[in-house]
């Protein structure tokens, strides 16, 4: 069964549109590692608690998001692109969750 892997980012108050182009520039860095890979960015409009933004990512199991992240991780050159990435979330969120969703 496939799997639906979201990160709901909870933005800093006026950091949608920034965190919007931080998720898409993470995204295609992942992209370019592996072609394959479909990936969305979406952002509430006046729903909910503002300034939040989600990113899902659909594989066909749990051992091929696992066997994803850990090639990623060995590029080097990837690796330190997403370490200078991720220094810039800090200042854009107060803070993100993850879900696991099984498609039926």
């Amino acid at each position: 069964m496939a799997i639906v892997q979201r990160r709901v980012f909870y933005g800093k108050v006026g950091a949608a549109d920034e965190l919007v182009g931080w998720a898409n520039e993470m995204y295609a860095l992942i992209k370019t590692h592996n072609p394959s890979i479909s990936y969305r960015v979406m952002s509430d409009h006046q729903s909910g608690r503002t300034d939040r933004v989600v990113a899902e990512i659909e594989v066909d199991s749990l051992a091929d998001l696992d066997s994803m992240l850990s090639s990623l991780m060995e590029d080097e050159d990837l690796n330190a692109k997403f370490g200078e990435h991720f220094g810039k979330l800090g200042n854009l969120i107060e803070y993100a969750e993850v879900e696991q969703w099984t498609i039926h």
